[in-house]
């Protein structure tokens, strides 16, 4: 597909994407992040975590093909399909999920978490690294006057992580689900475990598409 046909497929699917909470209690949390291996496969890893303590209770990861070049804005067709199966794939549950990327605050609305959000109908939040679009005014990122991410500096740090919902989330409830899951670092602790483990696949899993 042209990039054009995406941008439209972002585009409904961002008015599809429910920003108000549309879940019951926590109790089991998801972070979902990705890594590459010899430019050629994408592997998704996810994690379940109890909400309460934090723990982990469960990981399961998906390795496909790279079939999709790095487009900015379109970073779900590169990575969306290996977190999809994985979650679909997984023994264990969850009652929202984190994932590494952005949900609405982005130049169609719809960032890889509202992409994985809608197509899966699970309650997701982006947790962006670095500043993607919009207006920054005071701790929250604007576009077209609408609050779309929220930014939190990790115990004092001074850079940000910026918080977005992606699907069957509000952005505050968001926001506050991330801050109590900070124990170190920048990033919650669903995301940290998540990129852990799928750093630590790339060392241990064989291509296996190769002969």
């Amino acid at each position: 597909m042209d990039a054009g046909s995406l941008y439209r497929e972002q585009q409904e699917l961002a008015k599809k994407a429910i920003l108000i909470d549309s879940f019951g209690q926590v109790k089991r949390i998801g972070g979902a992040d990705c890594s590459y291996l010899d430019d050629e496969l994408v592997i998704g890893g996810l994690v379940v975590l109890d909400y309460e303590g934090l723990k982990p209770v469960y990981r399961t990861f998906s390795v496909q093909r790279l079939a999709f070049p790095y487009v900015p804005g379109l970073l779900a067709y590169r990575e969306a399909g290996a977190l999809m199966e994985a979650v679909q794939e997984a023994k264990v549950g969850f009652d929202v999920l984190m994932v590494d990327g952005f949900g609405a605050n982005h130049p169609r609305r719809c960032g890889i978490a509202t992409h994985i959000g809608v197509k899966l109908d699970v309650p997701a939040i982006g947790v962006g690294k670095s500043f993607l679009c919009g207006e920054i005014k005071g701790e929250y990122v604007y576009q077209d006057g609408e609050r779309v991410a929220k930014m939190l500096y990790p115990k004092g740090l001074k850079r940000p992580i910026y918080v977005s919902p992606g699907h069957r989330i509000s952005l505050e409830t968001a926001a506050g689900i991330v801050l109590v899951s900070i124990k170190k670092g920048r990033l919650p602790e669903p995301l940290r475990l998540a990129h852990e483990y799928v750093t630590q696949l790339k060392k241990i899993i064989v291509h296996p598409f190769k002969e």
